[in-house]
């Protein structure tokens, strides 16, 4: 009978993914960069079947070097999302580095007998560690992601920072085996390892927007020790302040341009738009809502919803698509968050007497802003 090797599966796999990222995939920096890590992983896992199925020279040779390659092209698709400005590091070439050292050491390897696979491991497991850092990082590391998939994007980088490390331990049991046997178990090891880890990252990357739900991160700035309580209460309301007119410059362009009903609307974006950091607004939002980014401008669109459920006979999907929503499963459960009903049942539930009109200011920030002027009365 004849029997295809795991890797050349595992390929396949691999295969049938990027087709339907190609085809039917997220577009924008999120869609390049899963399609550049998927055609990485591919490379490489052809290059292991080779290797393993008919161990030539030249088959040796390329599969660590193609495996040193992986890390840095997971961190660069990656850590491309945040901001522009941060994107563009001069320490990028530093990623060249472990690169060349596994390519040094393959090349000597039969005069120096340098332990590559162990490299190998320990370059996985730095960038599977780096990148599970990364997704644990605010809203700002991800600036150029459409705001709605800020979460799913977290647990896709997760998910390749622990393959990462799974491949290190990988990685390492193969250095042991041959150490102590020669690599006799060496191929099975190989096989098996990718098997794991490429297929559960297959399965996971479909599935974007059920990785893992959206949650808030600080930025992770401790607060400045304070000498008195009252330079405490002058530096919270200077704070307070500079938050309110970022959050008023933010709420002028939601409300003069109707920027929520952009559904490809990114932090990157909003932040070019408002003139003002991607982490300052982060930073802002987290600390006046409690909430991020993300669910504050749905909140903007759930708002104008409401108005057009009540005051058009427009069907709900219509409005959904006009707000900025483009799923009806993403719509239907932030609608929920806000209102504790359904669009159909806040539409027919008894019309609101104080139900603000199209062109009257509305949204959280508005909403934010008036409450802390009656709290003031």
């Amino acid at each position: 009978m004849f029997k295809i090797p795991l890797p050349f599966v595992v390929a396949l796999l691999l295969a049938i993914l990027l087709v339907r990222l190609i085809l039917r995939g997220p577009t924008g920096p999120i869609g390049r960069s899963m399609q550049i890590f998927v055609v990485a992983s591919l490379a490489l896992v052809l290059m292991v079947g080779l290797r393993w199925q008919f161990d030539l020279l030249i088959f040796r040779f390329l599969r660590p070097l193609c495996a040193a390659m992986l890390p840095p092209i997971a961190w660069a698709c990656f850590a491309a999302l945040g901001a522009q400005e941060k994107s563009r590091s001069r320490w990028s070439w530093l990623h060249v580095i472990p690169v060349l050292v596994i390519f040094v050491a393959s090349v000597t390897w039969s005069r120096w007998h340098i332990p590559v696979d162990f490299l190998i491991a320990v370059q996985f497991a730095g960038y599977g560690i780096a990148l599970m850092y990364l997704a644990s990082r605010g809203e700002e590391r991800f600036a150029q992601a459409r705001l709605g998939d800020v979460g799913s994007v977290r647990g896709i980088v997760a998910v390749v920072g622990g393959a990462l490390i799974f491949s290190a331990l990988v990685d390492g049991l193969i250095a042991l085996d041959f150490r102590n046997t020669q690599g006799t178990h060496a191929a099975a090891i190989v096989s098996y390892g990718q098997l794991v880890v490429l297929v559960v990252l297959a399965i996971l990357m479909t599935r974007l927007g059920r990785l893992s739900p959206q949650f808030v991160t600080s930025d992770g700035a401790e607060p400045a020790p304070t000498v008195s309580k009252k330079q405490d209460d002058r530096q919270a309301d200077q704070d307070i302040a500079e938050d309110d007119a970022i959050l008023a410059a933010i709420d002028d362009v939601m409300i003069g341009q109707h920027l929520y009903r952009d559904s490809d609307l990114t932090l990157d974006r909003l932040a070019r738009r408002v003139v003002i950091p991607a982490r300052q607004i982060s930073g802002a939002i987290n600390r006046r809502f409690g909430r991020n980014v993300s669910q504050v401008v749905n909140e903007y669109r759930i708002a104008e919803a409401q108005i057009l459920l009540r005051n058009t006979d427009k069907p709900v999907t219509e409005i959904m698509f006009e707000c900025g929503f483009q799923t009806k499963s993403n719509f239907n459960r932030e609608f929920l968050r806000v209102t504790r009903t359904s669009p159909r049942a806040y539409r027919a539930a008894d019309p609101h007497p104080d139900e603000p009109e199209l062109d009257q200011p509305f949204g959280p920030i508005k909403t934010l802003f008036l409450a802390d002027a009656k709290s003031r009365e």
